[in-house]
């Protein structure tokens, strides 16, 4: 996939020093790129909010059935992240060299594959709802709440499985507002038929925990209508028909997978190593599951912007390689590196600001409400680090093509590190709660030494394009 002149590049950038960018116009388009995932961003977390503030007024039961019963579908969605932000690498530097045809086979060939795998993933919980809950919590109602929840949510995976594929992709030839778009209308959907359905509004029934599945179901029904609509009648720029999913490439298969493969592999890993922990806290309490889910909205939040940034350094980091300037990559890699201390301090900030009045929002137990309060001064300090580990691993060294250390940073961090380590200090030392917490989120610190050893060097920076397709 490299030729010798890249490779020539390469070996020039290894004596090139990198250098903080001062020019205005790559702030700009820094800023053009990264708002409106941002909003897209805090769109989601909105909905994941409203719905977790609706089903606490039913109480702790039904707040963390919904919570664990979204572990499959949080582990699906990182897969389908996984798979988008992999086939990203190859588009954005495509891109760079202004190739549409590539970019289309990539795009189709991903959304094939995420529908198929939806699809699985429906028909395997569908079969077995109470398995997948008995998988995270051993509380009988939780478990009987929860597998009413997942009998409805189901049936959305395929249709989020092209949604959410797409809309990553087109990132990175910079169309960035139709996702915006259709999360404005897949929130105000979700909240409406939240309100109708979850306490029998308008003359509806009061559906409780099934009424939210319906909503989000019918949430993610009308974005993917929104994205298919796009795709086929208003994108001017890949201009995808429906022949086009029936285009093959067997060398860019070849480069998907190796590029992909360790992406899929980095988000299944954390999706995985993130419901292992759930599951922990699952087997800890109802309080600790409820005042983890009220952290989590905090945590998103405050993180809202930094994945907005880390989505612009792929883009642009990847640009420049398929433009061919190496050097103008590695500067842009150092400047996001900046960046994202800078976003660190805000991170922890805006938890910290935000501490008690998040967590006496909710309709919980006061135990809940104080396990939630020591809780969150262990997210802040967290956030400091998820701040780097995000821009970095997502951002700088996805666009920059390096995809198989973003993996092992992510396996040494939270599979050799921190999931053996919180069990043993939860079962075996018998921690209190805040820290078995502390040591579950050990990973972001260890990552974020594993990645700036990594950018010391230029090993990096990839190109992994084709110059003939």
């Amino acid at each position: 996939m490299i030729d010798e002149e890249e490779a020539g590049m390469t070996r020039e950038a290894t004596t090139y020093k990198p250098r903080l960018i001062r020019d205005k116009g790559f702030y700009k388009m820094l800023v053009t790129l990264a708002l409106p995932v941002t909003m897209q961003n805090i769109i989601v977390f909105l909905t994941q909010m409203l719905d977790t503030v609706m089903l606490g007024e039913l109480g702790d039961v039904a707040m963390s059935a919904s919570s664990l019963a979204n572990q499959p579908f949080f582990i699906f969605n990182m897969l389908t992240f996984g798979l988008g932000s992999g086939a990203a690498v190859l588009t954005a530097q495509y891109w760079g060299m202004q190739q549409l045809k590539p970019i289309r086979v990539i795009v189709t060939m991903i959304i094939r594959f995420s529908m198929l795998a939806g699809l699985l993933l429906t028909v395997a919980v569908l079969t077995v709802p109470e398995w997948f809950m008995g998988l995270f919590t051993n509380e009988a109602e939780v478990i009987s709440t929860g597998a009413e929840y997942l009998r409805i949510i189901a049936y959305c995976y395929v249709f989020f499985g092209l949604t959410n594929v797409f809309y990553i992709s087109i990132r990175s030839v910079e169309s960035v507002r139709i996702a915006v778009v259709s999360n404005v209308a897949a929130l105000v959907t979700n909240v409406l038929l939240n309100y109708i359905l979850i306490f029998g509004k308008f003359g509806a029934p009061a559906l409780g925990i099934r009424g939210a599945a319906y909503a989000t179901l019918a949430a993610r029904l009308l974005e993917f209508t929104i994205a298919v609509c796009y795709m086929f009648f208003f994108d001017q720029k890949l201009r995808i028909r429906l022949r086009d999913f029936f285009l093959f490439d067997r060398l860019l298969l070849r480069d998907l997978t190796v590029i992909s493969i360790p992406v899929v592999a980095n988000e299944l890993m954390w999706a995985l190593g993130t419901s292992m922990q759930a599951r922990l806290l699952g087997m800890l309490g109802t309080s600790a599951v409820a005042a983890n889910t009220i952290i989590s909205v905090v945590q998103q939040l405050s993180t809202v912007a930094v994945f907005g940034v880390a989505s612009a350094a792929a883009v642009l980091i990847g640009k420049a390689i398929g433009e061919g300037d190496m050097n103008k990559a590695h500067d842009r890699g150092h400047t996001f590196l900046l960046i994202s201390y800078l976003f660190g301090l805000i991170v922890m900030g805006v938890i910290l600001a935000l501490q008690r009045v998040a967590v006496d929002f909710y309709k919980v137990e006061p135990a809940t409400k104080e396990l939630a309060h020591q809780m969150m001064l262990v997210a802040a300090l967290i956030g400091f680090f998820v701040s780097i580990s995000g821009i970095g691993i997502v951002g700088i060294l996805r666009g920059g093509g390096d995809t198989k250390f973003s993996l092992w940073i992510e396996v040494i961090g939270l599979w050799f590190i921190a999931v053996p380590a919180a069990y043993f200090v939860a079962f075996v030392l018998k921690w209190p709660i805040p820290l078995v917490f502390l040591v579950m989120k050990i990973d972001e610190p260890v990552k974020v030494v594993l990645f700036l050893i990594r950018m010391r060097g230029n090993k990096w920076l990839r190109n992994v394009t084709r110059k003939e397709i």
